[in-house]
């Protein structure tokens, strides 16, 4: 009698089980002939659990379908089955939004910072949430202590009041895309320099002088920011120049815009196809102010453009004879 019991049980077991994992590769095959990438992702997380799944669920029918000398324990066994089946649909999604996450950074080129709080936050949140499911399950009121979660919640808030300000200011930045990894920026301070990195508590900017400007996340989002990589990299600088009363204005523009083209046209890290801009602006005690527009491509470039500008328009005055006095050059701006 208990052998043939447990033949019948063992038959249960291997035809439920048989089964789902038929149905599972069937499943998979479909998934397979996808090449999407939250396909891909879905089935690297779903390998391992929907096997555990198929034998928790053939266990379940055997003890259903043939309860036999387990009768008096079915119900406990059935407990157990469906915690263990709570457990590990929390476990897979606890993995499964992480990395529906990730694949959705990687698509939409989001630079997220190297640490994984965020990610970590996901899977607390879940593991929470597959708690109070088994509780409920077993008839626990949660209700006092989902209140003492809530209290907890807000104690810790208020304590990392500046902590969380700085990681909800870096989600920010980050998921704006108004500042980048790369993009060279100016504070209203006057601090400038290239983002190295921007982490869930700072923001990391290096200046040309090579040393490391630690910003926190807070301060940077509440604050007036120039992003010079934005739209483009590219950016206009002005050199401005004083020409005398007496000097010929329009042979002292024409010399500036030959000189300005050539530059363009020559110096590496000059954009080529910029056509420059000369312009009186105004009087002074000295004489009338002519302004050079030029263009770069890159912030780090304006220095050897301003650089070769100057000294091949002091050639070209000294050789026709203009007479000027260059001004302090003004802040480059982008253009």
């Amino acid at each position: 009698m208990v052998g043939q019991e447990l033949l019948l049980n063992s038959l249960i077991f291997l035809g439920s089980i048989l089964v789902l994992l038929f149905v599972r590769r069937l499943f998979f095959g479909f998934i397979k002939k996808s090449s999407h990438d939250y396909a891909v992702m879905l089935l690297r997380v779903l390998r391992l659990p929907s096997l555990f799944w198929a034998i928790i669920i053939s266990l379940y029918l055997t003890v259903e379908l043939n309860p036999g000398q387990l009768s008096g324990y079915s119900s406990v066994v059935e407990k157990v089955l469906i915690s263990l089946l709570i457990l590990s649909i929390t476990s897979f999604f606890s993995n499964l939004l992480p990395e529906l996450l990730q694949v959705y950074i990687s698509k939409a080129n989001l630079k997220f910072p190297r640490t994984g709080i965020v990610f970590v936050i996901i899977k607390l949140f879940v593991f929470i949430l597959g708690v109070i499911t088994l509780l409920s399950y077993f008839g626990i009121q949660v209700a006092h202590f989902i209140t003492t979660l809530g209290i907890a919640g807000l104690a810790v808030s208020l304590a990392l009041q500046g902590t969380l300000s700085n990681i909800f200011s870096g989600l920010n930045l980050i998921a704006s895309r108004q500042i980048e990894v790369g993009d060279f920026i100016r504070l209203e301070n006057g601090e400038e320099g290239y983002v190295e990195d921007i982490t869930w508590m700072n923001t990391v900017i290096r200046r040309r002088d090579n040393n490391l400007v630690v910003v926190p996340n807070s301060r940077l989002v509440n604050s007036i920011v120039i992003n010079y990589g934005k739209p483009t990299p590219s950016m206009n600088i002005t050199v401005s120049v004083v020409i005398p009363y007496s000097s010929d204005l329009e042979k002292a523009e024409r010399l500036a815009l030959e000189v300005a083209r050539e530059v363009q046209k020559t110096v590496e890290g000059a954009d080529p196809s910029f056509e420059p801009s000369v312009r009186y602006s105004a009087f002074t005690e000295f004489g009338i102010t002519l302004n050079i527009t030029l263009r770069v491509l890159n912030p780090d470039s304006q220095f050897l453009i301003r650089h070769e500008f100057i000294k091949r328009l002091k050639k070209a005055y000294e050789r026709e004879g203009i007479a000027f006095i260059q001004l302090l050059v003004p802040p480059f701006r982008s253009a």
